[in-house]
């Protein structure tokens, strides 16, 4: 499968996750697109307060900063990949760590990942590290988690240190 399909596999699930999100919403009030328009806001001011630079997807509105793309051969091509991390997951809001795999790799498959993740992977080989800023409707969205707030706005670090195939 080509990178170009497997960006639309992931965007795909990006948008089933907003759909579900949107049908099992709690509150009436509760608007996708203006909360997406909050979290990108709120994004853009947290790079600008701390001078830091990302670039954003113009298809998907996610942020990203590649700190090394990695061997420039081996990339995800497959939805049944199984990715092997390092990564540490923080509350753009006020920095707080939620999750980190910064000594013990964790193996994941890739079509388990969240939506943002499986669209920022794909910026990277095997070998790469980034930072991607989530806005909720690629993370969690309106579900709460253990340390992670529903529509909670996310940053990963993360390295791709494997990349391996069923059989």
């Amino acid at each position: 499968m080509k990178r170009t399909s497997m960006r639309y596999f992931a965007l795909l699930a990006g948008i089933l996750t907003v759909l579900l999100a949107a049908c099992s919403k709690n509150n009436d009030d509760f608007n996708v697109q203006e909360q997406f328009i909050k979290e990108t806001a709120a994004i853009e001011a947290y790079l600008k307060t701390n001078n830091l630079s990302a670039e954003r997807d113009t298809t998907t509105g996610i942020y990203y900063n590649i700190q090394n793309p990695g061997n420039g051969k081996d990339s995800i091509t497959s939805p049944y990949a199984k990715v092997k991390v390092l990564y540490t997951g923080r509350l753009l809001s006020n920095g707080t760590v939620f999750d980190s795999t910064t000594t013990e790799p964790r193996e994941f498959a890739y079509d388990q990942l969240i939506s943002g993740w499986q669209l920022a992977l794909l910026e990277i080989t095997k070998g790469g590290k980034l930072r991607m800023y989530l806005p909720s409707w690629y993370a969690y969205g309106t579900r709460s988690l253990a340390g992670i707030p529903a529509n909670s706005t996310l940053i990963f670090d993360m390295e791709l240190l494997d990349i391996t195939y069923p059989q």
